[in-house]
């Protein structure tokens, strides 16, 4: 991919992740106000297990999309064999939804109120899974903007339906139909535009199912183990709580101010390195498969350092304005304070996904489940133990331990793939100093 056309996909992915995340915030602002925070605890375990069904019909075959079409000058033919498997994934995760309702609820949210929202969340999940196809399918062809474009809409009708049908649905119920309605509309958009652009082209050579299935299946496997096992967490997190001692709705509370609140601000701005990772996935694979070692260490060198000075800029300026951010968005001091305990775990969190995607550009999409498999694992059995014994403190420690795991094994992994040397300076030091200096002199602006 030439630079000038990376640089204008990375920015068309920036600017579109950062609206869709500022609108995710404003919404969850919006609504905060109508659940509360016990509402927004409930609403967050909800989509905790549904992430399960979406994970299962959608991560993997857009990958593999966008590898194979990357690497084979974008094959049609590939395209439409993973749709077929991606439509019957999807239609078999729904199905399991639908049926299982009433015993997620139960057992492992243990409210009734969630079998209706799980049930119409689940109507979404065959259009997901395609629409993840057609995302692909754009990246691999450099057209980034139809994704920006595809996911804006998913976002506008899923808040303007969402907070529509407030009036004829109980709250929960219209969010997730609202969810629903713009899954749809994604998929009719990307769908249409993709009809248009491939109408005349030649189906070109369609990977074999083997191909198709050594990309997608380390990725569903990893990637449905792990969301079942964070799943798992999300359920132990307000458990252990209570076992810590708060009520059945004070744990609730807390864990909507982690999930509904301080977790959306900390993620906002990881929209730059994420859509920066995206667009890494096909460069690299193509890189890699015209055996240009140099280009891959290139890529690579600059990334980590773009992300590290980015995250230790962001960590400043949180920890600066966490407290009156959280006070302005959510109308709570306690989920500014616990933002503010939580931002220097961003520098981790951020790096760790932009290698995450190098990693899988470079065909090392086993390595990565292994290690976020590991990770959950001990994230699991970590809640199991701390949660009862230090509440909430111990859930914050948790997560600074995962990532810090994470992301030095998966530092340690593309440094050894691509022979490239750590620059501890100019990636951490340098930066870290800045990030200092920066915190330093905001103190002194606002007169603390």
């Amino acid at each position: 991919m030439e630079r000038k056309a990376f640089l204008r996909g990375a920015a068309l992915l920036t600017g579109g992740s950062l609206l869709l995340r500022l609108g995710g915030i404003l919404f969850r602002s919006c609504v905060a106000s109508r659940l509360g925070d016990t509402g927004m605890g409930l609403y967050q375990l909800i989509f905790s297990l549904f992430a399960l069904a979406v994970t299962a019909c959608t991560s993997g075959l857009g990958l593999a999309v966008t590898r194979l079409s990357a690497e084979n000058g974008g094959s049609l033919g590939t395209l439409r064999r993973c749709l077929r498997l991606a439509g019957a994934a999807g239609l078999l995760a729904a199905a399991a939804t639908v049926v299982l309702a009433p015993l997620l609820a139960e057992r492992a949210i243990g409210s009734g109120l969630a079998v209706r929202p799980l049930r119409i969340l689940a109507c979404g999940l065959p259009f997901m899974a395609c629409c993840a196809c057609f995302k692909g399918w754009f990246m691999a062809e450099g057209r980034a903007g139809v994704t920006v474009a595809a996911d804006l809409l998913e976002q506008a009708i899923s808040v303007g339906a969402g907070l529509g049908l407030f009036a004829v649905l109980p709250p929960v119920e219209s969010l997730m139909a609202g969810s629903t309605l713009g899954e749809v509309s994604s998929f009719t958009f990307a769908g249409l535009l993709l009809l248009r652009s491939a109408r005349g082209r030649k189906t070109g050579r369609t990977a074999a199912m083997r191909g198709i299935l050594r990309i997608a299946a380390p990725v569903v496997s990893g990637s449905f183990l792990r969301s079942g096992l964070n799943s798992v967490e999300n359920l132990l997190a307000p458990q252990g709580l209570r076992r810590y001692g708060v009520s059945y709705a004070e744990s609730l509370s807390q864990y909507g101010r982690v999930q509904g609140a301080a977790m959306p601000v900390l993620l906002f701005p990881a929209a730059v390195v994420s859509s920066l990772g995206s667009m890494l996935v096909p460069e690299l694979a193509a890189a890699a498969a015209r055996g240009d070692k140099a280009a891959i260490r290139r890529s690579a060198g600059r990334a980590i350092r773009f992300t590290l000075a980015f995250s230790f800029f962001i960590t400043a300026l949180l920890v600066a304005f966490a407290v009156p951010l959280c006070r302005l968005l959510f109308h709570s001091e306690e989920a500014g304070r616990l933002l503010r305990v939580m931002a220097p775990v961003v520098p981790l969190m951020y790096v760790d996904s932009v290698v995450d995607s190098m990693l899988k550009g470079l065909d090392q999409q086993m390595f990565a489940f292994r290690c976020n498999l590991a990770d959950s694992l001990l994230r699991v059995a970590a809640v199991a133990v701390c949660v009862p014994l230090w509440g909430m403190a111990g859930y914050v420690g948790i997560l600074f331990f995962s990532e810090l795991f994470n992301a030095s094994l998966s530092v340690y992994r593309l440094l050894r793939v691509t022979e490239l040397e750590v620059d501890v300076t100019g990636w951490v030091v340098l930066p870290a100093l800045a990030a200092g200096l920066l915190y330093a002199l905001l103190r002194l602006a606002v007169g603390e």
